[in-house]
Parts: structure tokens; C-alpha cells; sequence
């Protein structure tokens, strides 16, 4: 463990502590919220600690080495400040935790709109580096729900193919619906696992168990929905909104889809889009992780925004 609690057997007064840390600041990231590191706790061995005030995470990163790598998240506010030398004395204890574990320091997934406080506290003893497949890519919600203009009109195209070709229904996730859901990711990724790269077939069984435990979540802060073709999921959409005291952006975790039927990733994008509260603006669906293929389907939906990421490192 880098810092002294992990995400396992949290009390009450600990998920109340978390929260307002992920919630006390707009972070413009999918990866700043209680549930995305709840999720991932165990498959990157995440651990947190408050310290001068801000709260530190720690979590093991991808590699395609089999040496571990540890990357340290920015720290997160509890009140939305910044405060230069403080956040600079915080941060250096932060590297004696990572010097205590024998493990080389690095920040990781450092929000744009936060290396203003990098920069003022350190100047150029950092080197700091955009890391685009960290990026998120954020679309207006207006855009995705109406698919207007040339840009969508192949998009509109599918999707138009499978309102007309099959008899389907949408429904909102419930409880009672958890285990079905389980099992059709399952058998998505199981599929997809023989398609798929075997560099990035790690990938795929880490994000199989952070959807389970992503489940946990149903009724209890997340949003989400079917689609049923025969009676059966065919696919399947779940997001949380990015504070709980705002409804402006949605993040979507999860997309599956059955690719048998024509237009239907079009659909389930569509229809939970189109349910979404009237005062949502913006949907973030996350990073494309560096696959060519979720980047080129990313940008085929012409975000509105990125939401760029950096690394930072130590020159010494």
C-alpha cells in the first residue's frame, strides 16, 4: 500500500469523507468521482490518505511490463481551494509514502485546469506531458439526442435502420435486472475477448470485474438502460452523474451492445440520452485507453470538448 486506507470496508463516515472531496471541486474528469475508484479499488490497488487537508490516491497503473508502476492521482479539495505552498508541503509528504513502499513517484491523470497549482508550486523542477489516452471525450447532450447535420448523418442513418428493422423496448435498470445484465456483459466480453488484441486482453478482464462491481451501484447512484429485442438484453448502458448535487454531466461507464443488430449502439446511446433530466448539458464518456478502434468510434461522434490529461514527473 503508497497511502494508509484502501476502498474495502469504508465506514459510513469515511464514504462521507471521500465524497466530499470527489464532489468539492468541478474536476472535468471522468476518473474524480467515489464510485469510478470504488470500482477499480482492487484490479489497481487504489489507496487514499488525507494529507494538509487534500486527499491523496495512489493506484497501480497499466503496464506492458510486469514490473508494478504506481501513479499518484492530483489531490482532490475539499473546499475547491488551492493553495500553493500548502499543496506543495502535501505533496511532499506524499513522496515520502512513495519512497516508503520502494516506488518511483509520478503524477498521473492530472486535470488541465489543475497544473496551474503544479506550476506555481514548482515551477520547472516538472516535466509535465499530455497523456491523450487518458483524455475524456465530452459531447453536448443536445447533439447525441438529436444527430442533426452532416456529421451524424451516418449515425442517424443506423439508427433509423433499427428503429424501422426490429420491435425493441427500452426500460431503465432496476435491481431485478442486475444478474441479466451481468451475464450479458459476460458473454460480450467473452466474445470480444477472441477478437481482441492480446495486449489489450488484460484490459478487458479488469473492466469485466469493475462492471460487476460497478452493479453494486444500481439504485444507488447510478443511471442507466436496456434494450430489449425478443424479450432478451441486447444491450446495455450505466453512468453516474459527475457530482450528486448537479445533474449537468452524465459519465457513462459502461456501453455494451449486441453488434448482430444494425444501428444498435446508435439506439441505446440515443434512447438513455434522450431520458436524461432536462438540465443535463454535457455527456462524458470517458477515455479511449489508447484502442484505435474506441478512439475512432469516440470521434466519430464529434465531441464537443476533450478533457485533456497530463502526467507529471520530478526532473531529478
Amino acid at each position: 500500500m503508497i497511502f494508509k486506507r484502501d476502498f474495502n470496508n469504508l465506514t459510513e463516515e469515511e464514504v462521507s469523507l471521500l465524497t466530499s472531496y470527489f464532489e468539492g471541486y468541478d474536476y472535468n474528469s471522468s476518473g474524480h468521482t467515489f464510485i469510478a475508484n470504488y470500482i477499480w479499488r482492487n484490479t489497481h490497488n487504489i489507496t487514499w490518505e488525507v494529507i494538509e487537508g487534500y486527499l491523496f490516491l495512489a493506484g497501480l497503473g497499466t503496464t506492458e511490463t510486469e514490473e508494478e508502476t504506481y501513479f499518484m492521482s492530483f489531490p482532490l479539495t475539499k473546499d475547491g481551494q488551492y493553495d500553493p505552498p500548502t499543496i506543495k508541503t502535501a505533496i511532499e509528504k506524499a513522496r515520502i509514502r512513495f519512497k516508503e513502499a520502494g516506488k518511483k513517484f509520478e503524477f498521473g491523470l492530472v486535470p488541465e485546469n489543475l497544473l496551474w497549482v503544479l506550476e506555481e508550486s514548482y515551477g520547472d523542477e516538472i516535466e509535465i506531458e499530455h497523456t491523450p489516452d487518458d483524455d475524456d471525450y465530452i459531447y453536448l447532450k443536445e447533439d447525441l439526442v438529436k444527430l442533426s447535420g452532416r456529421k451524424y448523418h451516418q449515425k442517424k442513418n443506423h439508427l433509423n435502420y433499427f428503429k424501422r428493422t426490429y420491435k425493441y423496448e427500452y426500460q431503465e435498470i432496476t435491481k431485478d435486472m442486475v444478474e441479466e445484465i451481468r451475464n450479458f456483459i459476460g458473454e460480450i466480453n467473452e466474445d470480444k475477448h477472441e477478437e481482441t488484441h492480446e495486449d489489450w486482453q488484460e484490459i478487458l478482464r479488469l473492466e469485466t470485474v469493475a462492471i460487476d462491481e460497478l452493479l453494486k451501484f444500481v439504485n444507488k447512484g447510478l443511471v442507466g438502460g436496456v434494450i430489449r429485442i425478443d424479450g432478451k438484453i441486447e444491450a446495455v448502458t450505466i453512468g453516474e452523474f459527475e457530482r450528486s448535487d448537479s445533474k449537468k454531466t452524465v459519465i457513462v461507464h459502461v456501453e455494451k451492445a449486441n453488434p448482430e443488430y444494425r444501428g444498435i449502439y446508435q439506439a441505446i446511446n440515443n434512447e438513455f440520452c434522450l431520458r436524461l433530466p432536462e438540465e443535463t448539458v454535457y455527456v462524458n464518456r470517458e477515455e479511449d485507453m489508447g484502442m484505435e478502434n474506441l478512439r475512432q468510434t469516440k470521434l466519430s461522434y464529434r465531441p464537443f470538448v476533450m478533457g485533456r490529461k497530463y502526467t507529471a514527473n520530478f526532473k531529478e
